[in-house]
């Protein structure tokens, strides 16, 4: 495939870490999922793990199979266990595939996707949150959404409609060389200037990581949330 990549999830301070991610890489294919599961709700770990367990299932059957199937299918899991356990559990989730000519990317609520080229942020998902429908209308900046009070409030999340509707989006092969999959507990304290600036300085997936953990672990106050994420970087020739 051409890509290397590096993944991490930690607890941060919290009791339980209800976050998941898996990568499959394949001959034709790489493809990743991360979940951020929904704190406020009981079985927020189990509905992130069932995406990947839906991620993985799917896979088995067919490796390229897109992800906004993969979201819609874990959807239908996570509603299915809901019956079986008697609780509300929901979680967020993104889904990246890359292929020979394209990067199929699904996503529902804050848990972003970012795609570069020379070190530049040339896409990223946008939330399902209150506060995005704040910067939507105006009210306020991309940048203050990290300080709003309304930043952890979802307008979408697997687990709440069996109408789910993911945001999808399609980026062709050559416009992008690395790919970055975070939860919230990421990237709330890791500016996209941040991202760029430790990508700039990377050779590898894994230094870009561990220098963006750094800048995290510095600006992380008392509430450490749980945080993962995935990099994935393009491999250069020669």
């Amino acid at each position: 495939m051409g890509y290397s990549h590096k993944a991490y999830s930690r607890t941060g301070n919290r009791d339980k870490n209800e976050d998941s991610y898996c990568v499959f890489t394949g001959e034709r294919v790489l493809c990743a999922a991360l979940a951020d599961g929904m704190g406020g709700f009981s079985g927020g770990e189990i509905a992130s793990e069932t995406v990947i367990q839906a991620f993985e299932q799917a896979l088995e059957r067919d490796v390229m199979t897109l992800p906004v199937n993969i979201i819609l299918y874990a959807n239908d899991m996570i509603l299915q266990r809901q019956k079986e356990l008697g609780n509300k559990m929901k979680t967020t989730a993104a889904v990246v595939r890359i292929d020979d000519t394209w990067a199929h990317i699904a996503h529902v609520g804050d848990s972003r996707v970012y795609a570069f080229k020379d070190a530049k942020v040339v896409f990223q998902t946008l939330d399902h949150t209150a506060a995005q429908m704040s910067v939507e209308v105006g009210e306020i900046t991309p940048q203050e959404i990290r300080s709003h009070p309304d930043r952890c409030v979802l307008t979408k999340a697997l687990g709440s409609s069996d109408e789910l509707r993911p945001s999808l989006t399609q980026l062709p092969k050559d416009s992008f060389d690395c790919i970055l999959m975070c939860t919230d507990g990421f990237w709330g304290s890791v500016t996209e200037k941040d991202m760029c600036n430790c990508l700039s300085q990377s050779c590898s997936p894994q230094q870009w990581l561990e220098l963006m953990q750094e800048i995290r672990d510095k600006n992380i106050l008392n509430d450490d949330d749980n945080n993962t994420a995935i990099a994935i970087m393009k491999q250069r020739e020669g």
